[in-house]
């Protein structure tokens, strides 16, 4: 009976997440004061992102991380969600991401390009679906 209790919530918690996650990235949330938060325009890296993983020997299978985005619409900053040990890895992942990754920046209220936030959720075994 308290199995069937706790599936019966798990199963509940799944589909109020699941829009969420519904597109493979998350929801980004605008910058104080933004009228429009960064967009993302193209990530164009799953098949260098899987080579450098294998690599690396990554054995996660999602990757969550933020990226900075200049008034230029280019990434500037990331911060991986959950860190690896050695900062290396987080460096060279991080690298990946912020090279193949093109924004549409932010804009304020005023329609004025300033600098925002990306919030990206990538799932390995979708990527290798894909190649």
């Amino acid at each position: 009976m308290k199995s069937a209790l706790l599936l019966s919530a798990l199963a509940s918690l799944a589909v109020l997440a699941a829009p969420a996650w519904a597109d493979g990235q998350e929801e980004n949330a605008a910058p104080q004061g933004a009228a429009r938060p960064a967009r993302l325009i193209a990530f164009t890296g799953e098949q260098e992102l899987l080579k450098e993983s294998s690599r690396l020997r990554v054995w996660r299978s999602d990757l969550d991380y933020t990226l900075a985005v200049d008034p230029a619409g280019r990434p500037t900053h990331c911060e991986l969600t959950v860190k690896f040990r050695m900062s290396y890895v987080n460096d060279r992942l991080c690298s990946v991401l912020l090279r193949t990754h093109s924004f549409e920046p932010a804009h304020d209220a005023s329609g004025t390009a300033i600098e925002g936030t990306y919030a990206g959720h990538l799932n390995y075994l979708e990527m290798r679906a894909k190649g």
